[in-house]
């Protein structure tokens, strides 16, 4: 589409001044404080919803620089520019530096992991081949991987696979079951990935509160 497409653009913003503020009610309804990925153009563009996700009590996490994606065709240097800049800009806008992180996409380079320990970041998302969370090995500084159920994550389900949004609420509900019967031997995390512009629409939301 031609630029500007404000059908795309205004489309995500709904997400900052609807949908996640539906989606921390229902998770607040629940007892569930959530980690929010922000990116810095987010947190320096609307600082009202950093204020609003502090006064939740929500932990905020790196989230790049808005939709640019780490990839190999980065340097060394720009990658360590972007991450560094993303966890500057969250630190002078929140008041603290964060421990997270979650590509934009999912998306790193084959020293991203490292490049995240030593600006330090102790934990990453990007990982999704587990269901608990596993110590990472980096030359240094200390990182562990917390990955996602990639599976549940709202876009992938939902924008991409074109799951209907009642099968996806059954996904939500059966993924619980049972990683909650195979935690009964090791502890297991089911970290969901959702997006407000996404989950938190009216016909959506619905779902998430069958799901939980």
């Amino acid at each position: 589409r031609p630029f500007p497409d404000y059908s795309t653009l205004t489309h995500r913003e709904y997400g900052h001044r609807v949908g996640l503020f539906r989606v921390l009610d229902v998770l607040e309804k629940y007892g569930i404080t959530p980690t929010v990925a922000m990116d810095s153009l987010t947190a320096e563009h609307y600082p009202y919803l950093v204020r609003h996700c502090l006064q939740r009590g929500c932990e905020i996490i790196g989230h790049g620089i808005g939709v640019r994606v780490i990839t190999s065709k980065m340097s060394e240097q720009q990658e360590r520019a972007y991450i560094q800049e993303a966890i500057d800009t969250l630190q002078r806008t929140t008041g603290t530096a964060p421990l997270g992180w979650l590509g934009p996409e999912y998306g790193e380079s084959a020293r991203t992991p490292q490049l995240l320990a030593q600006a330090g970041i102790r934990y990453v998302c990007d990982w999704v081949n587990d269901e608990q969370p596993y110590a990472m090995k980096t030359a240094q500084g200390e990182l562990y991987a917390l990955p996602i159920m990639l599976e549940l994550d709202d876009i992938h389900a939902l924008w991409e696979r074109r799951v209907p949004i009642d099968r996806y609420g059954e996904m939500l509900k059966e993924s619980f079951d049972i990683l909650y019967r195979d935690g009964k031997q090791n502890g297991r995390l089911l970290v969901l990935h959702l997006h407000p512009w996404i989950i938190g629409q009216p016909f959506r939301i619905g779902f998430l509160v069958h799901g939980a």
